[in-house]
């Protein structure tokens, strides 16, 4: 799964909804309640490489998330990200983190918002290296922060189409590194 894809269900989704475009009595989807949602995309791990072995800084990443305002502008968020595997420096990485933020956002029109979002993990990393590498492998657990931004689009007045880009600061054997995470999905207003 990788960026395009992500890109693929949003797109798949304002389709399977256009006629939905067309009501004429539109109430704004960004109103105050409760949302679940979705995304995919990619990640990348903002760690160093050895020229010594291959390395793949990117993978495939996913995202749940639910969520509700607290006002017109305000929010807040709590959610679930796993961001594959990538191999550097001889060995393998694992990275998922569970997330609460608020959320700040602007509604462009009816059917458009920009938003801004910032708030704390908890994150595990797992290493798993060759003893002939001289690399450290193992778990590390911890707290750590996230900010982000993204943008959705009304496609009906319960359905958002959704892109984000978020930063989150995770702890790794080898001390505290960023993941990078861009990724489009969909979100369900109840």
């Amino acid at each position: 799964m990788n960026a395009r894809f992500a890109v693929g269900i949003a797109a798949l989704a304002a389709a399977a909804s256009g006629s939905a475009l067309a009501q004429s009595d539109w109430s704004s989807p960004f109103a105050k309640g409760p949302y679940i949602g979705a995304n995919a995309g990619q990640s990348r791990f903002r760690t160093d490489c050895s020229d010594l072995f291959t390395c793949d800084r990117k993978d495939s990443a996913w995202k749940v998330y639910f969520g509700g305002r607290m006002s017109d502008l305000i929010g807040l968020e709590m959610g679930y990200t796993d961001f594959g595997k990538i191999r550097a420096s001889g060995g393998d990485t694992k990275a998922w983190a569970a997330n609460a933020s608020l959320t700040a956002g602007v509604p462009i029109g009816d059917r458009f918002e920009i938003f801004a979002k910032g708030g704390g993990i908890y994150g595990r990393t797992d290493v798993t290296a060759s003893p002939a590498t001289l690399f450290h492998s193992g778990r590390k657990d911890g707290w750590g922060g996230t900010y982000g931004a993204g943008a959705a689009l009304g496609i009906t007045r319960t359905v958002q189409a959704r892109v984000d880009w978020d930063r989150y600061s995770l702890d790794f054997i080898g001390g505290r590194k960023d993941v990078d995470m861009l990724s489009a999905g969909v979100q369900v207003r109840f």
